[in-house]
């Protein structure tokens, strides 16, 4: 959005504001400095007294990553079948992802860990050496989950309708699945800034994570590189499309696709 400001002697200025999916924000902020500049402050003035009453606001309204975004889907999908399988209380306390643990599900017997993407391929993308480190002793799956624009398909979803749904499964955890939400970065005062509309692309699949698994992982490193402590922030992409698939463990095994 742009406005054209005429001053004195010919004087002008031009502001020039982007409102990618803040329109709102972004009128009230115009407003503001159009109003200042009305009381006969300068326009340096009016823009610094506009920015810092609308701090607050403009902060509350911040929206998550694509790839944040399409991360949450794809654990609030695996959640909501739990919560159906487990029970609310159960399904909670697995839930891991959102409090920086190893993994993002610990359940009784194993450990999963969700990869949500949006290509039509299942290449994931995985953020440090840890990711697919497995528990001594408990089996690890990646859990490959794919999503897709839906368009107007009648079963698309938006991030903030899928929270919606959760939350409608959810009684005595509910104060424990608002406090995980706000530490990956949701706000609800934000959600109309999430438009889009997604489905599932295909039914998961599960990867048991073991020595033939492609993973970059701190025991690895250490066999392999020289001086090791040297190397930090390992980052890398499996692709898993063509990989040997199976079905995870109770409760997902009748989530996730069946190797024939």
């Amino acid at each position: 959005e742009r406005i054209n400001i005429f001053g004195e002697e010919g004087e002008w200025f031009r502001l020039t504001v982007d409102a990618s999916r803040m329109y709102y924000e972004a009128y009230v902020l115009m407003e503001s400095i159009v109003d200042q500049l009305g009381t006969g402050v300068s326009f340096r003035h009016a823009v610094s007294e506009s920015l810092s009453s609308l701090k607050d606001l403009l902060s509350s309204r911040k929206r998550m990553t694509e790839e944040k975004e399409a991360g949450l889907i794809g654990e609030l999908l695996v959640l909501r079948h739990v919560i159906g399988r487990l029970g609310e209380d159960r399904a909670m306390a697995a839930w891991l992802g959102p409090l920086s643990e190893e993994h993002d599900f610990g359940f009784e017997n194993f450990d999963a860990e969700v990869k949500t993407t949006r290509s039509e391929g299942r290449t994931h993308q995985i953020g440090n050496e840890t990711q697919l480190a497995p528990v001594p002793g408990r089996p690890l799956y990646l859990v490959s989950v794919q999503i897709t624009k839906a368009g107007a398909a009648v079963d698309g979803f938006t991030v903030a309708q899928l929270i919606g749904t959760t939350r409608a499964m959810l009684d005595r955890s509910l104060r424990t699945f608002d406090g995980h939400l706000e530490k990956v970065g949701w706000r609800d005062e934000a959600a109309d800034l999430y438009t889009v509309r997604f489905q599932e692309r295909s039914t998961p699949r599960a990867y048991l994570v073991d020595e033939s698994f492609p993973a970059i992982t701190a025991a690895r490193l250490d066999d392999v590189i020289p001086q090791r402590t040297l190397v930090s922030g390992v980052s890398y992409r499996v692709d898993a499309t063509h990989l040997p698939f199976e079905v995870p463990p109770t409760p997902l095994h009748d989530y996730c696709e069946e190797n024939a």
